[in-house]
C-alpha cells in the first residue's frame, strides 16, 4: 500500500527529468537571443560610425584627403589620396568593442542639378567581420563644396 507522506524516488526522478529538459530548452533561447543582440549592437555602431563620418565629412572633407570630385573616387584605409599612412588609419578604421571597423568613402559625380547647387553625393560604408564574414551598414549624403 502507498502512503501518502511524501513523494517515491521514482516521481523525484520523473520530475527532474522533466525540469532538465525544460531548462536545456530555455538556455538554447538564451544563447541564440544573446548572439542576436551581439549581431544588432555591431550593426547599430556600424550605422552611428557611417553617420558620424558623414557628418564630420559635411563639415570638413579636406580633413579626410577629398576634394572636389572630377571622377567618382574611392576614399579608404587602402586609398588615402592626400593623407599620410598614420592619418589615413586614424580617420579610416577604428576598433570599437573589440571589433575593428573599416570605413570606405565613395564619392559620384553629381548630376546638374546637384553640380548647379555644389553639392556632390557620397556614400559612407562602414564593414565590419563576423565569423569570417563581411557585414556591414552604409550611409548616403551630400557635402557642399565652392567653385
Amino acid at each position: 500500500m502507498f502512503s501518502e507522506k511524501g513523494f517515491s524516488l521514482i516521481e523525484v526522478l520523473v520530475s527532474l527529468s522533466i525540469l532538465s529538459v525544460s531548462v536545456i530548452a530555455f538556455s538554447n533561447l538564451f544563447i541564440q537571443a544573446d548572439g542576436i543582440s551581439s549581431n544588432n549592437n555591431q550593426k547599430l555602431v556600424a550605422t552611428n560610425l557611417a553617420r558620424m563620418t558623414l557628418d564630420r565629412i559635411q563639415q570638413k572633407p579636406l580633413d579626410y584627403g577629398i576634394k572636389v570630385p572630377i571622377q567618382e573616387t574611392v576614399y579608404s584605409s587602402e586609398q588615402c589620396h592626400a593623407l599620410t599612412v598614420e592619418e589615413c588609419s586614424n580617420f579610416y578604421t577604428t576598433i570599437i568593442n573589440n571589433t575593428k571597423y573599416s570605413i570606405n568613402v565613395n564619392t559620384k559625380l553629381g548630376n546638374s542639378k546637384e553640380v548647379n547647387a555644389k553639392l556632390f553625393p557620397i556614400t559612407v560604408t562602414v564593414s565590419y567581420r563576423v565569423n569570417e564574414r563581411t557585414k556591414g551598414s552604409s550611409v548616403e549624403g551630400y557635402v557642399s563644396y565652392d567653385q
